[in-house]
Parts: C-alpha cells; structure tokens; sequence
C-alpha cells in the first residue's frame, strides 16, 4: 500500500519540520536517527529547526533512514 500523504516544503524550516515529523511519528530519538545516518546529533536538531542549511545528499540520506522520499510536483496556484 502506497502512503499520499504528502508535506509541501518551500523553505529550510518547512524541510526541517517534515523531517522532525516523521521522526517523532517513529519515535526515533535525533541521536539514533544520527547514528543511522552518521549524522551528529547536534547537526539533525540544527536542520529540525531549520537555522542550518542541508546539502541535498545529507536531507535524502535522513528520508531514507526513516523511509520517505522527495518529491517534486507543481506548486498550487492560490
């Protein structure tokens, strides 16, 4: 069974509390989810509260490990 549910992120804090999101919804700790990625702690809390900027390989690298993907689809117009 395939999951829709999908989080637009448009900004460094929206990417931040998708990725906080679907580590709590496991109940992963920030230091688990860094020992799987070989992430620090520190870093995982700095891109959860989006006042770091992530390379695209370190933000893929953490979807993985808590299995989710990124997605691209057109912006909804307003």
């Amino acid at each position: 069974m395939t999951n829709t549910l999908a989080n637009p992120v448009r900004s460094l804090r929206q990417a931040g509390a998708v990725l906080r999101g679907r580590r709590a919804a496991q109940k992963i700790s920030q230091k688990q989810l860094g020992e799987l990625t070989g992430t620090a702690q520190s870093t995982i809390s700095d891109i959860e509260n989006g006042v770091v900027s992530m390379s695209l390989d370190v933000y893929l690298r953490l979807l993985e490990a808590l299995g989710a993907e990124l997605s691209v689809a057109d912006r909804d117009t307003i």
